[in-house]
């Protein structure tokens, strides 16, 4: 059993979170009525009520995450929420369907191949002009240090400073929108311009 599946009983008791730090950073996204949104990473469903206050009680929303027992979790928190929930490994699995925003909430420092991944979400997953956003309601130091600390239990890469993983994308051809770290939050938002990707990128996602 992998460490989201053993925490997810648990996880909604355990993990505290700071509302006006997920306000500030989901109004990044500038959600409005009526967009559609994927949720990547959805855990325990966290921010799905965040989302269906910004866009509406009908607009589809797709919950995603690899862990089983985290989605069941969530399933059964927002039974009459209008989400769908899809288990999926995002790294790994395609996805279908395109959408107005796609959000990543503490969940980009667990890919393996953080930047191709992006990659393929904005050019499969967004309507042009879509935005996603990475995002974090605590500082890239206290996720750093708390990913060491669980190290031994599943797999989290450092997150860099901002600066350096904005360039990382724009290296690549991704469109990056606006991007900020302080000791509350960090985040990136990138958007869907239609640009060419660099080769290496294109080869590995195409």
């Amino acid at each position: 059993m992998n460490f989201f599946d053993e925490m997810a009983g648990v996880w909604n008791k355990t993990c505290r979170y700071d509302t006006g730090r997920i306000e500030k950073v989901l109004s990044v996204l500038q959600l409005k009525q009526g967009d559609t949104v994927l949720d990547i990473g959805t855990g325990t469903g966290v921010m799905i009520p965040f989302i269906r206050e910004q866009v509406g009680h009908y607009a589809p929303i797709v919950a995603v995450d690899s862990s089983e027992k985290m989605l069941r979790e969530a399933s059964l928190r927002f039974p009459n929420a209008g989400v769908s929930f899809v288990r999926a490994d995002v790294e790994r699995d395609r996805l279908g369907g395109r959408f107005n925003a796609i959000l990543l909430y503490s969940v980009f420092p667990h890919f393996r191949y953080p930047v191709d991944t992006i990659a393929r979400l904005v050019t499969d997953n967004l309507y042009c002009g879509g935005r996603l956003l990475i995002a974090h309601s605590q500082s890239r130091e206290q996720l750093n240090e708390m990913h060491k600390r669980i190290s031994d239990k599943v797999f989290a890469r450092n997150l860099l400073p901002v600066a350096e993983q904005v360039a990382q994308f724009t290296e690549i051809g991704l469109s990056v929108a606006s991007f900020d770290e302080t000791d509350e939050y960090y985040y990136i938002l990138l958007q869907r311009v239609g640009r060419k990707l660099g080769a290496s990128v294109a080869d590995a996602i195409y």
